[in-house]
C-alpha cells in the first residue's frame, strides 16, 4: 500500500482536500444508519466506527473524521483515510448479489481503466503470472476464499461489502499471463469509481507482497 511520503505532492494535496470534504460530509450523517449499511461497528458511547480495510482494523472518530490504527501508534496514510472515509458516506446497504462484473463495467470504469490496469493489475501479473498456485496460498493467507476462475483465482474482502476476486492466468513463451480483478454488481453503491481502484490495488499489493515471503 501507497505511504504518504512517496505519493507525489499534488496528489497529497488532492486527498487532503478530499479528506477534509469527506470529514465536513461524515458529521452531516447518522452514524447508526452509515454503521448499518457499510457493515462496520460503531460505538455510541466513544463516538467511534471500527472499520476492517484489507488486513487492517482501524477506528474512524464520529463527527471529526479522524482516522487511526485500531491497534498500533502508526500515522495512517491519507489515501486510506479517504478510502474509509467515502465507503461510510457511499455504502448503501444493498446485499450483495453474487454476480460478478469487471472494473469496466462499473459505471465510469471506462474512464478509470487505465490506471486500474496498471496500479491492480501490473505488479500482481508480474508477481502471479508464473506462478499461479502463488496466488491460492497468499490468497489463504490472508483470509481470502479460492475461487473458479483462469488458473487460479481468490477472493479478498477489501471492505466488509466489497468483495474483489483476483484472477490470473499463466503465461508461457507464446502467450503473456493475463490478470483480472472482478467486483460484485453492487460495488457502485459502496465507493465512488475512483476509490475502487485505490481500493483493489491496495488488495492486489498486499497479495503480491505475502506471495513473496511465501516463494
Amino acid at each position: 500500500m501507497q505511504t504518504d511520503n512517496i505519493i507525489p505532492q499534488h496528489l497529497q494535496n488532492g486527498y487532503q482536500l478530499a479528506y477534509e470534504k469527506a470529514c465536513a460530509g461524515l458529521s452531516a450523517k447518522n452514524p447508526e444508519e452509515m454503521a448499518a449499511n457499510s457493515g462496520a461497528g460503531f460505538d455510541s458511547a466513544k463516538n467511534l466506527f471500527t472499520l476492517k480495510y484489507i488486513n487492517e482494523v482501524y477506528t474512524v472518530s464520529y463527527p471529526g473524521g479522524e482516522v487511526s490504527f485500531a491497534g498500533r501508534q502508526d500515522q495512517v496514510p491519507m489515501a486510506v483515510k479517504v478510502v474509509l472515509l467515502h465507503y461510510l458516506l457511499t455504502a448503501g446497504g444493498q446485499p450483495l448479489t453474487g454476480q460478478l462484473i469487471s472494473f469496466k463495467e462499473i459505471p465510469g470504469g471506462m474512464i478509470y481503466l487505465q490506471p486500474f490496469n496498471g496500479r491492480v493489475l501490473g505488479g500482481f501479473k508480474a508477481v502471479f503470472g508464473k506462478k499461479s498456485n502463488l496466488l491460492v496460498k497468499a490468497g489463504e493467507k490472508l483470509g481470502g476464499r479460492i475461487a473458479k476462475f483462469g488458473d487460479a483465482a481468490v477472493t479478498v474482502d477489501v471492505l466488509p461489502q466489497i468483495p474483489v476476486t483476483y484472477v490470473i492466468w499463466e503465461g508461457d513463451e507464446e502467450f503473456p499471463a493475463n490478470a483480472t480483478a472482478l467486483f460484485d454488481a453492487t460495488a457502485q453503491y459502496y465507493l465512488p469509481t475512483e476509490d475502487l481502484v485505490v481500493a483493489a490495488a491496495a488488495g492486489a499489493s498486499l497479495l503480491s507482497k505475502t506471495a513473496r515471503t511465501l516463494s
